[in-house]
């Protein structure tokens, strides 16, 4: 309805314009030719049947016409010349056709707020818990992120192991060395397997133990904690 324009001798503009005026008392209904503007909006070029909404646009066009017809008909009625019960008057009482003119006003206007407001915001779905990304805050530096993908996926660092010494013995020749101890079948004990050899022999010689255990060729026997091992053939 905001593309319908009227051309009128007392007035010239758009039509919800005119319905501004008529309800400010600015222009009397008496003086505005219905017809002629119903014969404006049925040859108006910008509202040809079939377009995008007009069947909602002739529906409000009808609606405030008729709410005019109603209030010059009323104005035109000589006082004292009215006829029947007070329900029918009050029916068709001009504020009421007033108020019906004001909402259709408030109505349309807040439809086309609405309107203009969706179309601004096409695309955009914000979200009840965080407000929607705004374009143009995210930044993405590839150098750093091929940077922290290298740290995450490179090899850790060796721990430093000079202080401990060359390494002379390995599992593999202590894991001999206690099959041998242990073939006669006699129970030997740990402290003096490892009576004359170094902490770091020790240690190997110790997880040897634990490697044969865990496959079931030996067993370890402690009666209490840190007390003497005992390792004894199995079976």
């Amino acid at each position: 309805m905001s593309a319908f324009t009227v051309e009128l001798d007392v007035y010239s503009g758009p039509y919800e314009g005119l319905l501004a005026l008529i309800l400010r008392e600015e222009l009397e209904i008496f003086e505005v030719p219905l017809a002629e503007v119903v014969n404006l909006y049925r040859s108006s070029e910008g509202l040809a049947e079939g377009s995008p909404g007009a069947l909602e646009r002739d529906t409000d066009f009808v609606d405030s016409a008729t709410s005019l017809v109603l209030l010059k008909g009323r104005s035109l009625i000589p006082a004292g010349s009215e006829s029947g019960d007070d329900e029918a008057d009050e029916a068709i009482s001009p504020g009421e056709l007033e108020e019906r003119l004001v909402t259709y006003l408030k109505v349309r206007r807040a439809a086309e707020a609405i309107g203009e407001r969706l179309a601004r915001n096409a695309g955009c779905y914000p979200s009840g818990h965080a407000p929607p990304p705004k374009p143009g805050q995210l930044r993405i530096n590839p150098g750093k992120i091929s940077g922290a993908a290298r740290r995450t996926f490179s090899r850790t660092i060796e721990p430093e192991t000079r202080h401990l010494g060359p390494i002379t013995v390995t599992v593999g020749e202590l894991v001999a060395l206690l099959r041998r101890s242990l073939a006669a079948g006699e129970p030997v004990s740990f402290e003096t397997l490892t009576r004359h050899m170094d902490r770091l022999r020790s240690a190997v010689t110790f997880a040897a133990a634990l490697s044969l255990a865990s496959e079931g060729s030996i067993i370890l026997v402690q009666p209490e904690p840190f007390g003497p091992l005992t390792l004894r053939p199995a079976g």
